[in-house]
């Protein structure tokens, strides 16, 4: 009996029961893929939502002053004080460790200063009394007190350390800065004394109080200001 062979490859047809469960697999396949592709889509979208709160997320807070509290007023004085002379002087300070070269190599600390100040002169109207003041018709005698200093202050906008050298060993001195500084307002204030601030005061205000006076009616005004020594 001849044997009969069946291509390997040749197409049979299909019962209906297999056409049934091959189309019942194919919609569970496909729900499959759309279930997937549902929870890749709100996971994406979760991520993106996630991503943009990270975003939204506020910086680091920035630094607030609060200054409309109430203010204590906890001295009050009356100035009397006539500023009649002002200064202005730029004064060049050095100062520092003072060694031999190899010291100044090893442990020098030397600073360089600039500094720019103002030195103001007048008089405290404090002292001055009734018995300073002498009126004989339109004739007015006023007696001052000496002028003197009333302000020496340092531009701290326009004051700076200009250089700075420091020796390979030293750490440098943290108060060497302020004690240019100090050493300049001294020396602002010499030299506003040398430059003759005082006689300057003494000179303008006899000028305004001399003027002022003549303007409120009277003819002859003298203005008495002691000699004074600046320092």
């Amino acid at each position: 009996m001849p044997l009969h062979r069946t291509h390997p490859f040749r197409r049979t047809a299909t019962s209906p029961e297999f056409g049934c469960r091959l189309s019942n697999m194919s919609n569970r396949l496909i729900a499959t893929i759309i279930a997937a592709a549902v929870a890749c889509g709100a996971l994406f979208a979760g991520a993106g939502l996630f991503q943009r709160s990270l975003l939204s997320l506020p910086g680091r807070p920035g630094v607030r002053v609060d200054a409309t509290r109430a203010s204590v007023v906890q001295q009050m004085a009356r100035l009397h004080r006539l500023e009649t002379a002002s200064f202005t002087i730029e004064k060049i300070i050095e100062a520092g460790t003072d060694g031999n070269a190899l010291q100044e190599i090893l442990y020098g600390d030397r600073i360089l200063l600039i500094a720019h100040g103002q030195v103001v002169a007048g008089f405290d109207l404090s002292n001055v009394g009734e018995e300073d003041v002498s009126v004989s018709g339109q004739s007015l005698t006023l007696r001052l007190p000496p002028p003197e200093i009333l302000v020496v202050r340092l531009d701290s906008s326009r004051t700076r350390v200009y250089d700075r050298k420091l020796g390979f060993l030293s750490r440098g001195d943290r108060d060497l800065e302020s004690h240019a500084r100090r050493v300049a307002e001294d020396s602002i204030r010499a030299a506003a004394c040398e430059s003759g601030i005082l006689e300057e005061a003494a000179a303008s205000a006899r000028s305004q109080l001399q003027a002022l006076f003549q303007s409120a009616g009277f003819r002859d005004v003298s203005i008495e200001i002691p000699a004074t020594e600046c320092n």
